[in-house]
């Protein structure tokens, strides 16, 4: 669930601004569709999601695996849910204090609720279900209101039904924990390429606006130059004057993919699906993402129809969507899961032998979760050949940069400024 700043007509005619809460932006277009008003445009509202996430609680990967294995022990020790999150809302004894030790106070309050506000969405989390269990509520209508993942509302359900809190709770510990890991590692391994084509960029700005000024101002003071020089500096003066348009071109594309208005992002990222080695990527990384879950809900009891029908809903991504909703049709046509697959042209042969044998002996979970560490080896694989090629670009353009630097421009301002005394 994400902010969305949507400007719409309403049946009357006026035109509203408002922020609205979705999935996605088709969602959210297709809600106001049937509400009878006429969307304009709907963009992704980051800056709200960055002040007040709505996901989740409020809460990010790493302290939602923690919160939820802190649940699971408390749920363990206590017997009951309530009493779980009971203990959790106790408060810390506040640090006593006198006049003599009052700036070591302040200090040490400053750091105490500087670590205390990292935790503030969770706190306030612990605090509503509380609130709503006393009320009448159930635990999956109290986590379903603060919008955290499908998977952990199915989980939930589950336990509803077989009363074992604390095995679901390890579960989404673990769920939430590997999806922190799975981001760590594609931020980790792109950083470095990003961080060098970073320092190119910014060399390349200095040597625009700042060099290339200089070196003109100082030619500027004669009356002939060698041509060379001059026409290198009128080549770098007007890539400076319409660099900025470049600029603001590339900021504006940026901005759309992150906003994805239109679907432009959904629709790049089914187009580069389709790219050889990028595709890779895409297409493993994802894969291992989808057999890990599938893993996680059938391991609990979930059937595979309800399964594919929770990612069927939830894949924003309309190359694997179509391919679900080919897979889910199957199933809901009588076909067993490996026939499913192997008619959405999603697998490899030998992958989808796995699953039909799984089927066949009794242990898909076993299979389903091999297949998601096999997808992971390949994800990686794919991602490091990527990134060894874009250190390789870096490095090449560090080079074509300095090529540029000495041969371009300093080799004929050097001849340049010798030519000067015979131009007095």
């Amino acid at each position: 669930m994400r902010n969305f700043l949507v400007k719409y007509y309403t049946p009357s005619g006026v035109s509203l601004v408002q922020n609205i809460h979705g999935h996605g932006a088709r969602e959210v277009k297709e809600r106001l569709i049937q509400d009878g008003y006429m969307p304009i445009f709907v963009i992704s509202n980051i800056f709200l999601d960055i002040i007040h996430p709505l996901q989740n609680g409020g809460m990010k990967n790493k302290e939602l695996s923690k919160f939820f294995m802190e649940l699971h022990h408390l749920t363990n020790a206590t017997g009951q849910v309530g009493k779980a999150f009971f203990y959790m809302n106790k408060e810390d004894k506040k640090l006593e204090h006198n006049e003599r030790h009052k700036i070591i106070y302040s200090f040490t309050w400053l750091y105490r609720n500087h670590r205390q506000s990292k935790f503030k969405n969770k706190k306030k989390f612990i605090k509503h279900v509380i609130s709503a269990l006393n009320k009448g509520q159930t635990i999956r209508d109290v986590f379903a209101s603060n919008y955290f993942d499908e998977i952990v509302l199915s989980l939930l359900d589950l336990a509803s039904s077989s009363g074992d809190y604390p095995e679901i709770f390890l579960k989404n510990a673990e769920y939430f924990d590997v999806k922190n890991g799975r981001i760590k590692s594609v931020i980790g391994v792109m950083a470095y390429p990003v961080f060098l084509f970073f320092l190119l960029s910014l060399a390349f700005l200095v040597f625009l606006y700042y060099v290339i000024p200089t070196f003109a101002l100082f030619f500027s003071q004669f009356r002939h130059i060698n041509d060379s020089t001059r026409n290198v500096l009128n080549i770098f003066m007007y890539i400076k004057s319409v660099f900025v348009y470049y600029a603001i071109f590339l900021v504006t594309i940026l901005v759309l993919l992150v906003s994805n208005l239109w679907d432009l992002k959904t629709k790049i990222m089914s187009f580069a699906v389709n790219i050889p080695q990028v595709g890779n990527i895409f297409r493993y990384n994802y894969l291992h993402w989808f057999f890990y879950q599938f893993s996680v809900m059938i391991s609990s009891g979930l059937t595979i129809t309800a399964i594919l029908d929770y990612f069927r809903r939830n894949v924003a991504n309309q190359f694997f969507s179509h391919k679900i909703n080919i897979i889910y049709g199957k199933l809901m046509d009588g076909f067993t899961l490996h026939e499913s697959l192997n008619n959405a042209d999603l697998l490899e042969e030998e992958d989808i032998d796995s699953i039909k044998y799984a089927e066949l002996g009794g242990f898909l979970p076993k299979t389903i979760m091999r297949l998601s560490n096999e997808f992971k080896e390949k994800s990686d694989l794919s991602m490091q050949i990527f990134t060894k090629g874009l250190f390789l670009l870096a490095m090449v353009s560090v080079v074509i940069f300095l090529f540029l630097m000495f041969f371009v421009l300093l080799l004929p301002l050097i001849r340049g400024m010798i030519s000067l005394p015979g131009s007095y």
